[in-house]
């Protein structure tokens, strides 16, 4: 185990032998990280992958630099034809662990394998091609959709899900069972497989009748032994009885004011004496081991904060991780082909902020595509097709992801205007229309905009 603070590898003692860190409770969470990849490892080998990503997910939770459970869930994630999420869990774990990490081999084989690439890249079109279907009532295009991805690549689990709630709405319960007991077969803890199934058995069979249940009635008897007491009597001497009582009563008052009380006193104080010399120990006890909680827990909070002020600089505003997540989700839209939120997301990456080779590498390739020639016309080829659709705010972003490429390009100024004409936002329209006559007078829209501003 290595130390947080210095690197250091520790040894079985609390504090670390270089810097002299406390690093008890760093040991306590390492302990419970690798608890719950070892739950996940054994899910995993067990089928149960749904299981398995709770387990190494909340393993993460514990501890962000758990290499191995990183690596792991990143392979369950592939297995279950979730790509995108395979690649962010490998590359977060490269760039946290460069050297002798087999994230490295994973991702050089992902990328290396062009058609694989591919086929992964056609799966996720066709399955969100199938999901479109669904969801505008075609339901035989997306069982057709569905049945290619799953012969694509027969571990989506997604698919399986989709394809099974489609034969469910068309009453075709026996597939749907079928389907769903394949996913199992790859995924056996998966939580909507198993609702789902429950809900096909539930239709395709009969409840049983209930039995007939009966009473079973118990007579407990009670026995009861009457006891018979012989009754005599006894005529006491009452005088001598009463003289007797009021002298023995006179003696034991006596004996008890002039004997017993005054010892009983003195024990009472040495008693009382003794419980306040034990009480001032404890509290002085007490008081010293709160001083030492007290600068423990002031140590604590300057660890605390000078951990805060490192995760900052991964998780921040502009810090490395949120990089990482905005260029995953630039190449998310670039697998998908849009391209006007492809430059959106881009233009938002700091490429300062995380300065490792996977993520400088990742970034050109993306700036290189983006640049190339024709990214700027496919753009506005998008975005005006829009525009003669009548669907002026999906239009105007595309146009300005023309502009975030070239802030120049007057087309898109002008259609910027026309739209926001449409929408009869006419003093945004003029702002547009404006820009375009003062700056552009060689432009071909020029009298176009110069007509509408009149």
């Amino acid at each position: 185990m290595i130390c947080y603070q210095c690197g250091n590898t520790l040894g079985a003692g609390r504090l670390c032998l270089r810097c002299g860190a406390d690093v008890s409770i760093y040991k306590k969470i390492v302990r419970i990280s690798n608890s719950y990849y070892n739950t996940g490892l054994e899910k995993a080998r067990m089928r149960d992958l749904t299981g398995a990503i709770e387990a190494l997910s909340k393993s993460l939770q514990f501890d962000k630099k758990n290499i191995p459970a990183r690596n792991l869930l990143g392979l369950i994630y592939y297995e279950l034809g979730e790509f995108v999420e395979a690649l962010c869990q490998w590359v977060v774990s490269k760039n946290l662990q460069p050297e002798d990490n087999l994230a490295n081999q994973y991702l050089e084989q992902v990328q290396g394998d062009k058609s694989g690439l591919e086929n992964m890249n056609q799966a996720v079109k066709k399955f969100n091609l199938a999901l479109e279907y669904a969801q505008n009532d075609s339901e035989d295009l997306a069982i057709i959709q569905l049945r290619g991805v799953i012969s694509q690549y027969p571990k989506m689990i997604k698919a399986y899900q989709l394809l099974a709630l489609l034969y469910i709405r068309e009453n075709d319960y026996s597939k749907a069972g079928r389907i769903l007991k394949h996913a199992l077969q790859i995924d056996r803890g998966n939580t909507y497989c198993l609702k789902y199934i429950r809900e096909v058995k539930g239709k395709a069979t009969r409840p049983k009748a209930k039995q007939a249940s009966y009473l079973e009635q118990q007579i407990a008897q009670q026995a009861s032994n009457e006891v018979i007491v012989p009754k005599y009597s006894e005529k006491p001497r009452v005088l001598l009885m009463t003289l007797g009582m009021l002298l023995g009563l006179a003696i034991a008052v006596s004996a008890y004011f002039f004997l017993i009380r005054p010892s009983a006193q003195q024990a009472e104080n040495v008693r009382w004496n003794q419980t306040m010399i034990s009480y001032a120990e404890k509290l002085s006890g007490k008081d010293a081991e709160i001083n030492s909680l007290n600068s423990q827990v002031e140590t604590l909070t300057s660890e605390r904060d000078a951990m805060a002020a490192q995760m900052e600089q991964y998780i921040g505003e502009d810090g490395t991780l949120t990089n990482y997540d905005r260029l995953l989700v630039a190449y998310s839209h670039y697998f998908k082909e849009e391209w006007g939120e492809l430059v959106s997301a881009f233009t938002g990456i700091n490429p300062s902020a995380a300065d490792f080779e996977a993520f400088m590498a990742s970034y050109n390739q993306l700036k290189e595509f983006i640049e190339r020639d024709g990214m700027l016309e496919k753009i506005f080829s998008s975005g005006k097709a829009l525009a003669d659709s009548y669907k002026y705010d999906d239009a105007i972003a595309e146009f300005q992801s023309c502009l975030d490429l070239n802030k120049d390009y007057d087309p898109a100024i002008y259609y910027m205007g026309f739209c926001y004409e449409a929408k009869q936002d006419e003093a945004k329209a003029a702002e547009y229309f404006n820009d375009l006559v003062n700056r552009f007078p060689q432009s071909e829209y020029y009298s176009l905009a110069k007509r509408r501003v009149g």
